[in-house]
């Protein structure tokens, strides 16, 4: 059976040495941060983590405007710089923006640039802009230097 715990203390630190520097359009966002025991699955993969935008009663019931969840099984395989990797990934899923009439915050949660599947990538190459904007990006990183780490 899954439990949950809150997880401000770690996941959430991160989060508040990211925030500042990364996305500071989340500076105002309420954000709870918790640990799920076990992950889940989706299409037989491992879910991490994963961004929930509240809303209506949860939103106030809860205090805030997300809840970031981490799976603590796969939290407690990664090396510091994955799980901030981890954290920073789920930030830039949520997404704020300012109303320009009231002034006011308005919370979406957003999705990756792209989503594609390896062997698509193999066979055809970056077939599209957004795909290839990503590949050039990935070429630029030291993986050699990520992978050591």
């Amino acid at each position: 059976m899954k439990t949950w715990e809150e997880a401000t203390d770690t996941v959430g630190m991160i989060a508040g040495g990211l925030i500042p520097n990364y996305h500071p359009d989340l500076s105002t966002a309420r954000i709870n941060y918790v640990f799920v025991s076990e992950a889940s699955t989706k299409g037989g993969l491992k879910v991490m983590g994963r961004v929930k935008k509240l809303a209506g009663f949860l939103e106030w019931a809860l205090e805030g405007d997300y809840v970031i969840e981490v799976a603590q099984d796969m939290w407690a395989t990664l090396e510091p710089h994955q799980r901030t990797a981890l954290v920073d990934h789920l930030l830039e899923r949520c997404k704020g923006e300012e109303d320009e009439k009231t002034g006011e915050m308005r919370w979406k949660v957003r999705e990756p640039d792209i989503q594609e599947f390896s062997s698509v990538l193999d066979r055809n190459g970056a077939w599209h802009s957004q795909l290839a904007g990503f590949v050039s990006i990935a070429q630029k990183v030291n993986l050699d230097g990520l992978l050591q780490e």
